[in-house]
């Protein structure tokens, strides 16, 4: 495994057991912290049953392409981005990881099969991220700092697994309540000194940002509910978040700009319509985003970690 890309300086434990301790910089513009999900049509979990990972060889590789009509939106906005990539597709797509590391994005971990995490042993979990991180790293070269589990299957295991692996943060927390798949954490986040939430073993938490009403956290993080909210609801709530909370964390997927990709069968009504629901509009639709949104910083997750 390649350490060719060192800590950020920003976050630095203070001894081999303690927290780290994150800078911020202060900066004026409100951010953007701006997250992919690499991973292709038939990889989603609402497609698990239909295309069990044993098919994934026989699946039409649409990836490639959505992903650099993405880079290409990318650098026409000037956004800084980072990928949590599918170790599955790392494998297979080398040259798109690459790519997106000569377009100046972070890479990060996803996992590599995506499997929700609570469904594996604490054995089968360490190897799924140390897999995927071993495997970016040998890609690139680069240290990878970040993980996001699949369908935001977080646990307090997890945690303790990306400490013993040396990630630096995670961002798989997303307290909406409306998917049963997203995981619970019992008591594990605090404050660092610079705001960020911290689990105890000094794991950062950078969550995915939701709309709260009252006690209700209405999600608002992007993928299919970025879809789903009308464009002018989903612009005020994003205000509004950013008004509220200083900044704002999105998350999207390549697959959703391919509206003609294979329609996924048996899979229940309810699953395909979040699947497919506006596939048709989202390439019009975040580039809206972008432009309603030009005045902040569209950054990735180390950048926000390191400089707010």
């Amino acid at each position: 495994m390649h350490k060719g890309h060192v800590k950020p300086e920003s976050v630095v434990p203070m001894s081999e057991h303690e927290s780290p301790v994150v800078r911020l910089v202060k900066n004026t513009t409100s951010p953007i912290v701006m997250t992919v999900d690499l991973e292709d049509w038939f990889q989603v979990e609402n497609a698990r049953s239909a295309y069990p990972v044993a098919t994934w060889d026989s699946c039409d590789l649409r990836v490639n392409l959505y992903t650099k009509i993405l880079l290409d939106i990318f650098d026409y906005y000037n956004i800084h981005c980072t990928f949590f990539v599918l170790g599955w597709l790392a494998e297979r797509c080398k040259g798109v990881v690459l790519d997106i590391q000569a377009r100046g994005h972070e890479l990060a971990s996803h996992g590599y099969g995506h499997q929700l995490t609570y469904e594996l042993s604490r054995e089968k979990l360490r190897e799924d991220l140390y897999r995927s991180k071993s495997l970016l790293e040998d890609i690139t070269g680069m240290r990878v700092l970040g993980y996001r589990a699949p369908s935001f299957s977080i646990t307090d295991r997890v945690l303790e697994v990306l400490r013993e692996l040396d990630y630096v943060y995670d961002s798989s927390y997303n307290n909406a309540a409306v998917n049963k798949r997203y995981g619970k954490i019992e008591g594990q986040w605090h404050a660092s000194s610079t705001g960020h939430l911290m689990a105890r073993n000094g794991i950062l938490e950078l969550p995915v940002s939701n709309l709260n009403i009252d006690r209700l956290a209405l999600p608002w993080g992007g993928g299919g509910y970025f879809r789903f909210w009308p464009f002018p609801l989903f612009k005020w709530g994003v205000k509004r978040i950013l008004s509220t909370q200083g900044s704002y964390l999105f998350y999207f997927h390549p697959w959703e700009l391919d509206s003609v990709q294979p329609k996924i069968k048996n899979i229940g009504i309810t699953k395909r319509f979040r699947h497919r629901v506006n596939l048709v509009n989202t390439f019009h639709r975040i580039n809206l985003f972008f432009s309603a949104f030009k005045h902040c910083r569209f950054i990735s997750c180390t950048s926000f970690i390191e400089n707010g």
